[in-house]
């Protein structure tokens, strides 16, 4: 195709030159620039005949090659993963470069809208690998209507490459890991994330539970096997009894919605026998060291 450029506003000028690094193209404050799939981009400039500078124009060429993208993913799973711990407006998203890049790549221009409002601000992590955003406006009290379009373009040299995912904050929201302690030898005892949002009875969590015994443990809470059992609980706080030798693991999501898991917290019960042996050990040594280990 055939992109048009002009120069200055106005009646067409013959005292014009176009030029496209060193190369003159053309005379006169029009240009038509030649545009194939993948090339014919480039920073065209117009000068007086005296070579003095009067427009500096940057051309991009839009890449649709779907075989041929810089992101891992396809249309189908998406290019971006997006989630938000909470329901603060807040969000981001996040990308992987396949071995397809050349060049370095930068992020020319982010939009982003829930059709309600323009006010959702976005900046480039400083690893080049996400964005963040925070929509001023956003409301979490109030039911989602429009899902947040969020696109992104960016730039290899002279191709445009334009990425896209529309999503409700409900859609993404993934809580932070639940916190657990210990209220006796035998009971533990978890709460909702601290970022989560408030008050709870407004905004319920739901909980997954598993045990995972014997040497399976040392695989952590990622391990899954026919005798390991998940019990989902909407308690706002709950209690568990612990045995030795059991690891606990636990999770949480939006109550109301079908959202991702939190990553998994697991708490490991320490034999009452170990606890004394560390405490036996502790009060035999010297005062300045228990004192700085118990601090």
């Amino acid at each position: 195709v055939q992109h048009p450029l002009t120069c200055l506003d106005g009646e067409e000028d013959e005292e014009i030159l176009w030029m496209m690094g060193e190369e003159e193209k053309k005379k006169g404050n029009s240009f038509l620039v030649n545009l194939e799939e993948r090339t014919g981009g480039g920073i065209f400039t117009c000068h007086s005949l005296d070579r003095t500078l009067l427009k500096n124009t940057t051309v991009l060429v839009k890449h649709l090659d779907e075989q041929k993208r810089i992101l891992e993913g396809s249309t189908r799973t998406g290019y971006m993963k997006c989630s938000t711990r909470n329901y603060q407006g807040e969000f981001h998203c996040s990308w992987n470069f396949t071995d397809k890049r050349v060049g370095t790549v930068m992020v020319v221009l982010i939009k982003a809208f829930d059709g309600r409002t323009l006010d959702i601000m976005c900046s480039v992590n400083r690893s080049g690998l996400g964005v963040a955003c925070v929509d001023r406006q956003y409301c979490p009290y109030a039911e989602e209507t429009d899902r947040i379009t969020l696109t992104v373009y960016m730039r290899t040299n002279y191709l445009l490459e334009e990425y896209s995912q529309r999503f409700y904050l409900s859609d993404i929201v993934k809580p932070d890991k639940v916190s657990i302690k210990e209220v006796n030898s035998s009971t533990i005892e978890w709460s909702y994330p601290v970022s989560w949002n408030s008050p709870i009875s407004y905004f319920p969590l739901s909980f997954q539970v598993k045990e995972i015994k014997g040497r399976e443990r040392k695989n952590g809470c990622m391990w899954d096997s026919p005798r390991t059992k998940v019990r989902t609980t909407v308690y706002i706080l709950s209690q568990w009894s612990v045995n030795a030798k059991v690891m606990v693991c636990v999770r949480a999501q939006d109550a109301l919605c079908d959202s991702p898991w939190s990553d998994w917290t697991e708490y490991r019960s320490v034999p009452h026998s170990l606890v004394y042996c560390i405490q036996q050990n502790l009060s035999s040594r010297t005062p300045s060291r228990s004192m700085y280990l118990n601090y």
